[in-house]
């Protein structure tokens, strides 16, 4: 049961200055509450010090009673699982920090802030967290606001986001619930992944390694959507990775995710969860999920430019391909011990990058 945030004192931060000196300023509106997916527990505010601007997400501990509880969870549990997932992402982005992991966004700076009372409330103490700000917000909002964004500024944001998956994959984490709202915006022309609150460490416990489906469940890989258990760590998480890039891909250059894609062309009693739960189902589905791929695959390349056609439908198809065993670059795929090649995404993007100034150049010289 998905359980409405109420104002409570997560949603009373606006005016106050924590103890290291940042004031936090006006509420932002994110997830869901912006018209997009996500958010959880969190409540987010723009805060700045010595007038430098960041992003702060708090926690909001009621949402996450309330949720818990209507779940019939124990209040003592509820609160332990806050704990930890607050120390969990705090200490993921210091291993991030250590290994110098440039296209993940930064947390400045972490605590926990007294907000005073309004009527009976109880809980008045606020974790938090302030990150290093995304001045282009992220791309689904930036997109939107910015719809003249050319080609080679998306290819640009796309490499960056393959590159930080290549990155956090390098220290062993996944990020589990990769979507356009959480692809952050800089103004340097630089995209950053950013909200490591969904991750997965295989050297660790995480806390959300229990679910079937740690993430927002519009970005989830089909394996994951029709029930189908998985234990290898590169099946059930790095390939979950890959085919959420793949969705971010289709929404930056066609507007729509990959399962909104497949399900257009699915009957709804072949979709989840009408088709899921049966042991088998996934296997049972996978036919048709592959005629649908291939589909929306066809209808893509047709929009797109002749130069970029190829590749980025062939990207598309070994990332985001609906049988989890095909998802990867196809020459990794290939070798003796198999690895996704996250690295040969890369370089296939920043090809395309040098493809589309060629391109830019020959429109210019047309012109003249």
């Amino acid at each position: 049961m998905e359980v409405v945030a109420e104002p409570n004192a997560a949603f009373r931060l606006s005016g106050l200055t924590l103890e290291n000196g940042w004031v936090v300023g006006e509420r932002l509106k994110t997830g869901a509450e912006a018209g997009g997916s996500g958010g959880f527990f969190s409540v987010s505010y723009a805060v700045s010090k010595a007038g430098k601007p960041a992003f702060l997400k708090a926690f909001d501990l009621v949402k996450a009673l309330k949720s818990g509880q209507a779940a019939g969870r124990s209040l003592v549990s509820i609160l332990g699982d806050q704990a930890k997932a607050f120390a969990f992402e705090t200490d993921l982005h210091d291993l991030c920090a250590g290994a110098k992991l440039k296209r993940i966004v930064r947390i400045i700076d972490h605590g926990e802030v007294y907000v005073p009372p309004e009527g009976s409330e109880q809980i008045l103490s606020i974790p938090y967290m302030i990150m290093e700000l995304a001045d282009g917000g992220d791309v689904r909002g930036y997109l939107g606001k910015n719809s003249a964004v050319d080609i080679e500024m998306k290819l640009t944001y796309l490499k960056d986001v393959v590159l930080g998956l290549f990155q956090l994959h390098g220290v062993k984490v996944a990020h589990q619930d990769l979507k356009p709202s959480n692809v952050m915006i800089f103004g340097d022309g630089m995209a950053k992944v950013g909200d490591l609150g969904r991750a997965s460490r295989q050297d660790s416990v995480s806390l959300h390694d229990h679910l079937p489906i740690a993430g927002d469940r519009g970005y989830a890989p089909p394996e994951q959507l029709y029930g189908h258990a998985l234990d290898n760590w590169l099946d059930r998480r790095m390939r979950c990775d890959l085919f959420q890039f793949a969705s971010v891909v289709t929404f930056v250059f066609f507007g729509v995710t990959l399962n909104t894609a497949l399900y257009e062309k699915l009957s709804v009693d072949l979709r989840p969860p009408y088709f899921g739960g049966a042991c088998g189902s996934y296997s049972a589905a996978l036919p048709f999920l592959l005629d649908a791929f291939d589909l929306a695959i066809t209808k893509w390349g047709d929009n797109c430019p002749e130069w970029l056609r190829l590749d980025l439908m062939r990207i598309i198809r070994q990332a985001g391909h609906p049988d989890y065993t095909q998802r990867g670059a196809r020459k990794s795929l290939l070798q003796t011990v198999p690895q996704l090649g996250l690295n040969r995404f890369v370089s296939d993007f920043e090809k395309l990058i040098l493809k589309s100034k060629i391109e830019v150049r020959k429109e210019m010289r047309a012109v003249v």
